[in-house]
């Protein structure tokens, strides 16, 4: 058996293993002495930035630190605690004396994170630390917290989804969250004089509306209207405005949510048992017409699946419509709710452009009339006065407008008819 054949090998030089990534171990103290050491130094000013911005600060690494020092003066432990030795810097957002020094602090941080935007995740983690447990801090920093982070959702440094962690128990049962949120608030419009539906739309952004705050409130206490009281007293009128309006869209969501599951179950359950939960719930409620009309057509086409071809999605529209006729009869009694129904017909058909092709909307409005449910004059009414939706384009209106135009001469024709058969009697 032959010997196994040798390769040439490279005599010179010795394998080396690959170094691996040196770990250095972290040391958050020596950080935070560096930074105590620039802060005694130069105060918050100006002067402060082009040492802070230096490579010696390893931000990746203790961004965390540099803000939590720079919001409450020293490292803050798990549970709130900030640590006292060595004492905490007296040049801290915490320690500051007006609103003024406390936007000098921020001004400062907003400097920084804009050299070094990454810092900006490291202040949503800090914030989301020290808001979980904001019952630890005493009244001053808490208001003074509350400044810092308006200025801070004003110059999009801040996240606003950290504001849900107004969450503990401690501090929701002390009156605790509802106050500082309500003290957020009115710094921010305070503040260049911010428009109140600017900073609504910030905390939109992280689904934190009244009915959040809300829930921020102490249970003994809490519900919608004593929201209000507390808005109203601070004179926040449009807070009042927003939770009064998300209150009635609720019970428009609630009403509509009910008319459609028992629409689901009809002959198991008599339209009339549907026409009386509308009656009982809007006496309940307080909702107008216009509000049962809208919760009425949103629960009969709640069911609708939209998600086929085109032809389909009518047919299971028109069955749809054709299901909740006799509920739709009801509640359209007089002829101005009839209009508000061709509106929210019109809406609805409107916010999808493949049945707006095909002339869906006259295909409903004839069905509706055929049950009953709409009459001439109100369909005669809504298209004299070239009704536009409120959303949406002009457009659509006017497609809707000629799609309409045939039915609406029948209509003519046969009105005519009937007065002249009137007469002739």
């Amino acid at each position: 058996m032959a010997s196994k054949e040798l390769r040439p090998t490279l005599g010179t030089g010795v394998p080396k293993t690959r170094k691996r990534n040196i770990q250095t171990k972290l040391d958050p103290d020596t950080f935070r002495t560096r930074l105590f050491e620039e802060l005694e130094k130069h105060g918050i000013s100006a002067t402060i930035i082009s040492p802070l911005s230096s490579d010696e600060f390893d931000y990746h690494r203790y961004g965390e630190v540099f803000c939590e020092v720079m919001l409450a003066g020293n490292i803050v432990e798990p549970g709130g605690a900030v640590r006292t030795n060595p004492p905490p810097t007296e040049h801290c957002v915490f320690a500051a004396k007006n609103s003024d020094a406390v936007l000098a602090v921020v001004d400062i941080m907003h400097q920084l994170m804009r050299r070094k935007p990454f810092l900006r995740a490291r202040y949503d983690l800090v914030f989301t630390k020290l808001l979980s447990c904001l019952a630890v801090f005493e009244e001053v920093p808490r208001a003074n917290l509350a400044v810092a982070i308006a200025s801070m959702l004003e110059r999009q440094m801040l996240s606003p989804v950290v504001l849900k962690s107004l969450s503990s128990q401690s501090a929701i049962a002390s009156g605790i969250a509802l106050d500082f949120m309500t003290a957020i608030i009115t710094s921010f419009l305070e503040q260049n004089n911010q428009s109140i539906d600017k900073l609504m739309a910030l905390l939109k952004s992280a689904g934190i509306d009244t009915g959040t705050m809300v829930n921020m409130m102490p249970s003994g206490s809490r519900s919608a209207d004593a929201l209000s009281e507390h808005f109203a007293a601070l004179g926040l009128d449009k807070l009042v405005e927003q939770n009064e309006r998300r209150v009635k869209a609720d019970k428009i969501r609630t009403l509509r949510d009910g008319i459609s599951e028992r629409l689901e179950r009809l002959g198991a359950v008599p339209i009339e048992e549907v026409v009386q939960f509308v009656k009982t719930t809007r006496e309940e409620t307080g909702l107008t017409e216009t509000e049962s009309v809208h919760a009425a057509w949103a629960g009969v086409v709640m069911s609708v699946n939209m998600s086929r071809k085109t032809q389909q999605n009518r047919t299971a529209l028109l069955m749809a419509t054709q299901k909740g006729a006799p509920l739709l009869e009801q509640v359209c009694a007089s002829g101005a709710m009839q209009i508000v129904l061709i509106q929210q017909v019109q809406a609805y058909v409107s916010a999808d452009m493949e049945l707006l092709k095909i002339a869906v909307f006259c295909d409903v409005i004839n069905l509706l009339y055929r049950k009953d449910v709409l009459v001439e004059e109100a369909i005669l009414r809504w298209f004299r006065r070239g009704m536009r939706l409120e959303k949406g384009s002009a457009a659509s209106s006017n497609i809707i407008r000629e799609q309409m135009i045939p039915f609406v001469k029948w209509l003519e024709t046969a009105e005519e008819e009937s007065e002249e058969e009137g007469e002739a009697a």
